[in-house]
């Protein structure tokens, strides 16, 4: 319908003009609500590996890194800054150790 409006200029209604950021209709339900996210702090790749962790707690950072579809180097820096943060910690130490998430999601 948006090439129709461009090319021909019938003017079809095109519904996604409510998701704007100005849009001021209280009646649009957002899926994503900030105050029911449990962990705030956390980025949507920090979430992809902690979810795997909760699955898989002695998986490791190549295996990770595969599942994911990110490098391992990026793997790494990621654990690094999540530990520093308090989302998860290492027990056990590192050839057979296991994960920890320590936020719930």
């Amino acid at each position: 319908m948006f090439f129709e409006n461009l090319l021909m200029s019938v003017g079809h209604e095109l519904k996604n003009r409510y998701m704007h950021i100005d849009y001021e209709n209280q009646s649009v339900i957002q899926s994503a609500n900030i105050s029911n996210s449990k962990c705030n702090n956390c980025t949507l790749g920090e979430l992809a590996i902690i979810n795997e962790l909760i699955k898989k707690p002695e998986i490791t950072q190549k295996e990770l890194a595969s599942i994911i579809g990110k490098s391992e180097r990026t793997i790494k820096t990621r654990t690094v800054e999540m530990q520093e943060k308090g989302l998860i910690c290492r027990e056990n130490g590192k050839r057979n150790g296991k994960w920890k998430v320590l936020v719930e999601i």
